[in-house]
Formats: structure tokens, C-alpha cells, sequence
């Protein structure tokens, strides 16, 4: 057995390195597709910004500033905890601001958990009561209320 290791090592050794490039060159061909998926939702995002902002001036809004920063915070065992929100849009109509969340898909729906949470975190650490959803999509614009009627 070991002749025939001996005979046969440059083969074995040829072999190896194959396995362990075609690993290799498999993780760099994953990373790259990661990247590649990550840039076109990056592109279709901005677009979706584009075609929200026009559909909310269609609508008589005026957009004031773009990703504003939110203070947020809570306590662990008494003890502050910050972190930052960033909603997409300020705007305004009839001397009224509002919050703007632009969603595509099935998150653009209030009912869907993780879009309720997040546009319930905006109402209340923007101390407004009511935030805009915007699907640019759909086309359309939701006012989205938190307050207990």
C-alpha cells in the first residue's frame, strides 16, 4: 500500500490542490453572487426611493430630508440602551410632517409583523401619530396610526 501511495503522490497531491482550489474558487464564486444580489437590491432600493418621492409630490407632499436619524432607546436591568432608527423620508403636506417608510412586496403591508414594528418604533420615537407606508410599486400611500381612538 504505501509503493502504491509512493508511486502514485504526485497524483494524490495533484488531486488534493484541485479539491482544495475547487473549494476555494466555490466560496469566492459564492461571495461574489452575494455581492452581485446585494448591488441589485441596492439598485432597485434607490430606484423605488426615486419613484416614492415622485409619488408622494404627485400627491401634494414635500419631502423635507432623506434617511433622518431617530434617537431610540431602552433600559436592560436600569441601564440605557441607545441605538438609531433611520426612516426614509420627512415630509410634509398642509403644514403637517410626517414620517416616510418606503416598502415594496409583502412588506409593504401594515399587517405584515416586521413592517408594523418598525413603523411603530418611527410613531413613537418621532412623537408623531401618524407614518406614512409607501409602496412606489402599488403606487400608493397609507397613513398608518398607532393611537387608540
Amino acid at each position: 500500500m504505501i509503493e502504491l501511495i509512493q508511486k502514485n503522490l504526485l497524483a494524490i497531491l495533484l488531486i488534493l490542490f484541485l479539491i482544495v482550489f475547487f473549494i476555494w474558487l466555490g466560496w469566492k464564486i459564492r461571495l461574489w453572487w452575494k455581492n452581485f444580489l446585494f448591488m441589485l437590491l441596492k439598485k432597485r432600493g434607490r430606484k423605488g426611493e426615486k419613484n416614492s418621492i415622485k409619488l408622494l409630490e404627485n400627491y401634494g407632499y414635500k419631502v423635507l430630508d432623506e434617511q433622518i436619524k431617530l434617537n431610540g432607546y431602552f433600559f436592560i436591568d436600569d441601564k440605557l440602551s441607545e441605538f438609531d432608527l433611520r426612516p426614509d423620508l420627512l415630509v410634509e403636506k398642509d403644514g403637517v410632517k410626517y414620517i416616510a417608510e418606503i416598502k415594496t412586496g409583502e412588506v409593504a403591508n401594515p399587517s405584515n409583523r416586521n413592517t408594523r414594528r418598525q413603523l411603530h418604533e418611527y410613531s413613537y420615537y418621532s412623537n408623531e401619530d401618524i407614518v406614512l407606508l409607501v409602496d412606489p410599486i402599488k403606487k400608493s400611500i397609507k397613513k398608518v396610526s398607532f393611537k387608540k381612538k
